[in-house]
């Protein structure tokens, strides 16, 4: 049986899923831009003396990227509640991925963030001459790209909220649709960055931009309260 609190607002829940869903998207957004502000892919010299002059920005993303992950165990919480009466067991699963993703992607910001810590500290950089120093930290700062990558296989979760979509007769099945083909695209991310390296190849993009019609849809139309109920109370 659904929480009878919902059963009274499930658009409310909806909207709040929407905003969150945005928040997840706008912290991933500026972090990714003040980490390109700070790091210079190939120039780790150039990366190690903008983030010495560039401390605080450097910062600065890290702490939008660490809520983002906030953000994204509150959204996934409440699409449990929305799309929970589909099929209960799909719905924890898209949970139980979304929370692996998330420890996966705090190791990695955790360890890339050892770069700065070897750079503005005298107890680490007078242990190594300059050039295995900078080595060092490109190794951390190459770790935040490893870490990201790897919890794309996790992106599992978006093919389960996908299929739950369509499958549920209360939100565009279109909708579902384009976000189980975002999902895919996600996974084929994880396969190409670490089975054909060489490639140089993103679709996260792409991907992207069929998954960010859900949070708008939710905010403004928000779910069919009728078949949302029926589902819901059938499910019990």
């Amino acid at each position: 049986m659904a929480d009878p609190g919902i059963l009274d607002s499930p658009n409310r829940v909806a909207r709040g899923a929407g905003a969150l869903y945005l928040l997840v998207v706008g912290c991933g957004i500026i972090g990714a831009i003040l980490a390109d502000v700070v790091l210079v892919p190939g120039d780790t010299a150039a990366s190690a003396d903008r983030i010495l002059t560039s401390g605080f920005i450097f910062r600065l993303g890290y702490v939008f990227l660490l809520t983002r992950l906030v953000f994204l165990t509150l959204l996934v919480l409440a699409l449990h509640k929305l799309f929970g009466p589909v099929n209960r067991d799909l719905a924890a699963a898209m949970v139980a991925f979304v929370l692996i993703s998330n420890a996966v992607i705090m190791v990695s910001l955790v360890l890339g963030y050892a770069a700065p810590l070897l750079l503005t500290s005298s107890d680490y950089s007078g242990l190594y001459p300059n050039e295995q120093w900078l080595a060092q930290v490109q190794f951390f700062i190459n770790l935040l790209e490893q870490g990201d990558r790897a919890a794309q296989i996790f992106s599992l979760w978006v093919i389960l909220l996908g299929f739950l979509m369509l499958k549920s007769g209360y939100v565009p099945r279109l909708l579902g649709m384009l976000m189980m083909i975002a999902g895919a695209g996600y996974v084929a991310d994880f396969l190409v960055f670490f089975l054909i390296p060489q490639a140089h190849v993103q679709i996260a993009g792409f991907a992207f931009l069929l998954e960010v019609a859900f949070p708008f849809w939710l905010l403004i139309k928000g779910v069919d309260v009728g078949a949302w109920r029926s589902r819901a109370l059938g499910s019990g």
